[in-house]
C-alpha cells in the first residue's frame, strides 16, 4: 500500500532532489524511511534548523561551504566488522574516512559540532596510519613501519639494480653483434641473414623459425640474471611476510578503534542528511512542520509537482488552505475542479513531514501516522484472474481496513467509481459511516457523487468550482486545446469551501462546453441536470 501512496503523491520526483553526499547518507535516502515517532522527527527537524542557521552564516563564506561539501563527498565506506587482518585498501579507507571526518569537524561552528556530536579522539590512530612520507588521503605499508621490512626492500633495490646492469650489458652485446634493440618488446622478427647461423647465436639469443625468410628472436637470460631473479623472488616473499606482520599490527589497532569509527560514521551521516534537508528547505522555501494530536492545519500548502506544472503551462496555481479536524472529510467537485489535487497535496505534505523534510507551506500542523493507504485509480494491480476494477477496489479496502485500528492516513480518490452511481453512493456512505467514529484514522474522500449520506461527525467540503461571473462559454470558440485548458484554469477556483447541499449548477457541463462539446448537447445536458436536481 505504501508504494501506491507514494506514487499517488508524486513524491519520488521531489525526493530525488534530496542530495546527501556521503555513501551513508545516500544509503539512508534509498531506504526512504517514514518516521513514526514524534521525538525522532523533532530531533531531525532540530538538526535541520541548526544547519539552516549555519548556512545563513555561510552566505558570505562560499569557500568554507565548498570545503565542507568537498570533504563530505570524499567520505568513503569502511569495513564495519573487526577482522584479524585488514588489507591495504581497507586500511586506506579507515585513513581517508578519518581525514575527511576530522576536516569537516574543524570547519564547523562550535554550536554545530555540539549539536551533532562531532569529536575527534583518534589522533594516535591517525598518526599510526600516517607513518612514512604519506599524504593525508593515501596509505601504503611504508619502510618506517618495520626495520626488517626496510632492510628487505633495500636488498630488493640492490638486486633490481644488478639485474638492470646485467640486462643492459647483455642488450649491449646483442646490439654490438647484430644491431638489434628489443626495448620493451619480448621478441623481434628479423631477416634470417641478419642472424646467420642460429647455433652461433645461441649464447645470446633464442632463435625460432617464423617463416621462410624471417626468424623470431628472443634475448636469453644469463646465468647471473637467473641467480639474481631467484634471489629477487625469495626477497619478495620475505617482503610480503613483513608487510603482513605490519598489517596484522595495524588491524589489531583498527579493530580496537572501530567502535569510535562507527560513532563518527553516525555523526557524519546525521550531519550529511541534515545539510541536504537544509539545502532543500532553502531552495524550495520549506518550513518546519508542527506535530499535534488532532486537526490537520494547512496554510498555503504547495503541491510542488502541480505548482511546477502550472508554472510551465503559464496557468495560475492556488495553494491549499484547510482546517481539517474531522476523522472523515468528504470533498465534492467536478472533474478538473481540483479535488484530487487537494488529496495529493495532503499526501505530499505529510510525506515531506514524516520523511524528516520541511514542507512547502506557510504552516503545516499535523499528526504522525503509522500507516498510509491510497485507494483509487492508478494503484498497482495484482494479476488476479476474474477480479474486475471494482473487485480490486473492494480488495484494497479489505486490506486497508485491517490497519485502521492504528494511526492511519487514508485517501479515497473517486472510490467505487467503477459501479453505478446509486450503488457507489450506498457503498461510500457505508464506508464513511464505518470510519466516522474511528479517531485513530484520518480519512479523506474525493467524489463527484452527490447522493452520499450526511453524518454528524463527518466534514463535507466542496471545491469552489467555476467562477461564473464573467464566464462566457464562447471564449473557447476556435482555440486550441491547451488554450481551452488554460481558460478553464483561469476561471476555476481551486479552493475548499463548506458544502451545504444547495449547489445546483453543474461545473462538469460547463467544463465540457469549454473543452469543445457541441453547444446544443451542452444545453440539453444542462436541462436534464436541472430537471434531475429539482425532482
Amino acid at each position: 500500500m505504501m508504494r501506491d501512496f507514494l506514487a499517488y503523491a508524486e513524491f519520488g520526483g521531489f525526493w530525488e532532489r534530496f542530495h546527501p553526499e556521503t555513501p551513508f547518507g545516500r544509503e539512508e535516502k534509498e531506504r526512504l524511511t517514514i518516521h513514526t515517532a514524534p521525538e525522532d522527527l523533532e530531533k531531525i527537524w532540530d538538526q535541520t534548523d541548526c544547519l539552516l542557521a549555519f548556512l545563513a552564516k555561510l552566505e558570505g563564506d562560499t569557500v568554507r561551504l565548498s570545503r565542507i561539501t568537498h570533504h563530505l563527498k570524499r567520505i568513503p565506506r569502511f569495513p564495519e566488522e573487526p577482522r584479524s587482518v585488514y588489507d591495504e585498501v581497507e586500511i586506506f579507507q579507515f585513513k581517508k574516512f578519518l581525514h575527511n571526518y576530522k576536516s569537516i569537524g574543524e570547519l564547523l561552528d562550535h554550536e554545530v559540532q555540539h549539536r551533532f556530536g562531532f569529536s575527534f579522539v583518534s589522533a594516535s590512530f591517525e598518526r599510526l596510519l600516517d607513518v612514512g612520507r604519506q599524504s593525508a588521503e593515501s596509505f601504503y605499508v611504508a619502510d618506517e613501519y618495520s626495520p626488517e621490512l626496510a632492510s628487505v626492500r633495500a636488498e630488493i633495490r640492490k638486486v633490481d639494480e644488478s639485474l638492470r646492469f646485467a640486462r643492459d650489458h647483455r642488450a649491449a652485446e646483442i646490439k654490438a653483434r647484430w644491431g638489434l634493440e628489443f626495448g620493451f618488446k619480448d621478441f623481434l622478427l628479423v631477416v634470417r641473414k641478419t642472424i646467420g647461423d642460429p647455433q652461433a647465436a645461441s649464447d645470446l639469443l633464442l632463435v625460432e623459425p617464423y617463416d621462410e625468410t624471417m626468424y623470431a628472436v628472443r634475448p636469453l637470460r644469463s646465468a647471473e640474471e637467473l641467480v639474481l631473479s631467484e634471489r629477487r623472488t625469495a626477497l619478495l616473499s620475505k617482503e610480503r611476510s613483513c608487510e603482513e606482520a605490519v598489517l596484522e599490527h595495524l588491524s589489531r589497532v583498527a579493530s580496537e578503534e572501530l567502535p569510535r569509527l562507527l560513532e563518527y560514521r553516525e555523526v557524519v551521516r546525521a550531519f550529511d542528511l541534515a545539510l541536504a534537508r537544509a539545502r532543500l528547505a532553502r531552495e524550495y522555501d520549506l518550513i518546519r512542520p508542527t506535530i499535534g494530536t488532532g486537526a490537520l492545519r494547512i496554510d498555503r500548502g504547495r503541491f510542488i509537482p502541480c505548482e511546477e506544472m502550472c508554472r510551465d503551462l503559464g496557468t495560475p496555481y492556488t495553494a491549499l488552505d484547510a482546517m481539517l479536524d474531522a476523522s472523515v472529510t468528504v470533498v465534492f467537485g467536478s472533474n478538473m475542479g481540483g479535488k484530487t489535487i487537494v488529496l495529493k497535496s495532503i499526501a505530499f505534505l505529510q510525506l515531506c513531514a514524516q520523511t524528516g523534510l520541511f514542507v512547502p507551506a506557510d504552516r503545516f500542523e499535523t499528526r504522525v501516522f503509522r500507516h498510509f493507504h491510497y485507494l483509487g485509480e492508478g494503484c498497482i494491480r495484482e494479476d488476479i484472474q476474474g477480479l474486475s476494477g471494482f473487485g480490486f477496489e473492494i480488495r484494497q479496502l479489505n486490506q486497508a481496513w485491517e490497519a485502521f485500528q492504528e494511526p492511519t492516513l487514508a485517501l479515497f480518490d473517486e472510490f467505487a467509481r467503477t459501479t453505478n452511481s446509486h450503488e457507489a453512493e450506498a457503498i461510500l456512505s457505508a464506508v464513511i459511516e464505518g470510519m466516522s467514529g474511528n479517531h485513530a484514522v484520518m480519512a479523506f474522500f474525493s467524489t463527484h457523487f452527490r447522493g452520499v449520506q450526511r453524518f454528524r461527525n463527518v466534514s463535507y467540503l466542496r471545491m469552489k468550482g467555476l467562477d461564473r461571473a464573467g464566464l462566457d462559454l464562447h471564449e473557447a470558440d476556435g482555440v486550441a486545446l491547451d488554450e481551452r485548458i488554460r481558460l478553464i484554469n483561469k476561471h476555476m477556483e481551486h479552493r475548499l469551501v463548506p458544502d451545504d447541499e444547495t449547489r445546483t449548477v453543474s461545473d462538469a457541463i460547463a467544463v465540457a462546453a469549454l473543452l469543445g462539446m457541441d453547444p446544443a448537447i451542452a444545453r440539453r445536458a444542462e436541462n436534464f441536470y436541472q430537471t434531475r436536481t429539482q425532482e
